[in-house]
């Protein structure tokens, strides 16, 4: 199902889209916690996105396989204090710049017939949504993991790791949830 052209471009642009992505984290005011890492660590965390996408898609495109690996990222992200506003638009900054970088006129979809070419862009799509998806689920069990440890979160913690960037943090007004 998958062409073998999407694959190659993936490898081919793969250094490119995390140059970009790395040009992203230096600017955005989302990608904070980014910040606190070096350029070498940032650059591998985006190439691994990458990758894994490659690999995914070479590979069959399971979502057991998205959930595995997101789910690792979600409960990775949350023990090293990302908040979780800034995980989820990580991986919107990935899919855009995927896009930006994939040449689907040509060496893509250039021959395939429409329905061919919108299966593949669902396939896509589903790897970056179905990615949010699981970095919430692995976020939140390694949340619940921390809880069952004994470890509590106070007001302000959860508005850092859940409110984090430019959503107002009003849900957590009425009560302190510990």
């Amino acid at each position: 199902m998958v062409s073998r052209k999407l694959i190659f471009s993936i490898e081919q642009n793969i250094e490119t889209m995390t140059m970009q992505w790395l040009n992203e984290v230096k600017r955005s005011e989302f990608l904070s916690t980014y910040k606190n890492f070096d350029d070498d660590e940032v650059i591998n965390r985006a190439k691994k996105v990458f990758l894994n996408l490659k690999l995914w898609l070479a590979r069959g495109a399971s979502i057991e396989e998205i959930a595995d690996y997101f789910e690792q990222v979600g409960g990775e992200r949350l023990r090293e204090g990302f908040p979780l506003t800034e995980v989820h638009y990580a991986l919107y900054v990935s899919k855009k710049i995927f896009w930006a970088n994939i040449d689907w006129r040509d060496n893509i979809s250039g021959n395939f017939i429409n329905n061919h070419a919108t299966q593949i862009m669902s396939l896509l799509n589903n790897y970056f949504d179905l990615g949010n998806f699981y970095v919430t689920r692995g976020y939140f069990h390694a949340m619940l993991d921390l809880m069952n440890s004994g470890q509590k979160f106070g007001r302000a913690e959860l508005e850092n790791i859940l409110c984090k960037g430019k959503l107002p943090p009003a849900v957590f007004q009425q009560n302190e949830l510990t």
